[in-house]
């Protein structure tokens, strides 16, 4: 099963100092170039994430990467990791996964809408109760799949088709991926893509 976990930046900010020597030293190097930032601390708590999960593994293990940059590490588990506003996610399998988490706030959802968004997207969109969740769903959706196949915007998310069905979606065209939209935290949208048809559906948040 995928499973979710998260940290709260809120809760990390006043410990941070003592806990950016638990990171591997790329994402040390990192966090410290971020200064005093909340960039800083959101890369500090994916980093705390992955060390909760790997443990001393992940502090002294040099992360490989994938083509698009998609990094990994040899021997463990599949992951991904998303962050955004005051939180970090990981996302945990046993095969290939990508997680997008993103805040809603006020956009011109028509307008990006018409820009990123498949045809197809778009007239789902026009047609739903509150499009500016719908587009953040939708997004997030896109997003956690191109992840997952460790693509980034190097395809066109205009090329295809992801449609929201109740928690899950459905990618037109494709059957190899299973995907869930959560709402957690509150406030945000939070979409996984993986290969494995179990996803969780509640995010475990971590302290540190």
């Amino acid at each position: 099963m995928v499973e979710l976990f998260a940290a709260d930046i809120r809760q990390i900010a006043p410990r941070a100092e003592e806990l950016i020597p638990l990171l591997d030293e790329e994402r040390q190097n990192r966090v410290r170039a971020y200064g005093a930032t909340n960039d800083a601390l959101r890369s500090l708590a994916a980093g705390l994430l992955l060390y909760d999960a790997f443990g001393e593994s992940a502090r002294g293990a040099r992360y490989e990467h994938g083509k698009r940059g998609k990094p990994y590490l040899a021997d463990r588990r599949p992951f991904n990791i998303t962050h955004a506003g005051d939180y970090a996610v990981l996302a945990l399998s046993a095969e290939t996964v990508g997680v997008d988490l993103e805040r809603i706030r006020a956009i011109n959802w028509r307008r990006l809408s018409t820009r990123f968004f498949h045809p197809g997207e778009q007239a789902f969109l026009e047609s739903a109760a509150d499009p500016l969740t719908m587009f953040f769903t939708i997004w997030t959706l896109k997003e956690s799949y191109l992840k997952a196949e460790g693509q980034g915007f190097s395809v066109s998310p205009k090329s295809f088709c992801v449609l929201p069905e109740d928690d899950s979606a459905v990618l037109k065209g494709g059957t190899a991926y299973h995907f869930r939209s959560v709402n957690a935290p509150e406030g945000y949208r939070l979409s996984v893509c993986a290969r494995e048809s179990e996803i969780a559906d509640r995010v475990i948040f971590r302290t540190f």
